[in-house]
């Protein structure tokens, strides 16, 4: 079998629950009614990269294109996420690299990648394909309830 990369807006049924599992090892708790809601309401712009081989699920990225005052030339990638035994065989790169594709032909001049700060991996991930750091943010919320 060959790595392939899937761009679609709804991904094939046979990799659902392995994108569930994907997120959750990455400490995401969501369950498969939540996720499924998710998907349903996601953008209509909004892409999902799959890397898989056959029936399996190695990778995903999420791409979204910046709809605001601020950013209107860029495309954004939501989130990259390769399986932990599958890092370092060049999935991520390939992913980043069609992420980059589709931002082009979106129209966009820019790419903007975010990471959690203390994932200091892919912080090094991502300059080592040549992209720079362009600002640090703090985010605050408030859970808010009925």
């Amino acid at each position: 079998m060959e790595l392939q990369l899937l761009r679609t807006r709804h991904p094939p049924e046979i990799f659902l629950q392995q994108l569930i599992e994907l997120l959750q090892s990455e400490g995401v708790n969501i369950s498969s009614k939540e996720f499924h809601s998710r998907i349903d309401k996601l953008p209509g712009d909004d892409r999902l990269l799959l890397a898989v081989e056959g029936e399996l699920l190695y990778g995903y990225a999420h791409l979204r294109i910046a709809h605001d005052l601020i950013d209107s030339d860029t495309a954004v990638v939501v989130s990259v996420v390769v399986r932990e035994d599958r890092r370092r065989h060049g999935i991520g790169s390939l992913l980043v690299a069609a992420a980059e594709t589709w931002a082009r032909q979106s129209g966009r001049s820019r790419l903007l990648l975010r990471t959690d700060v203390v994932r200091t991996g892919a912080h090094a991930f991502f300059v080592a394909l040549g992209y720079e750091g362009s600002s640090t943010q703090l985010e605050f919320i408030r859970h808010l309830s009925d």
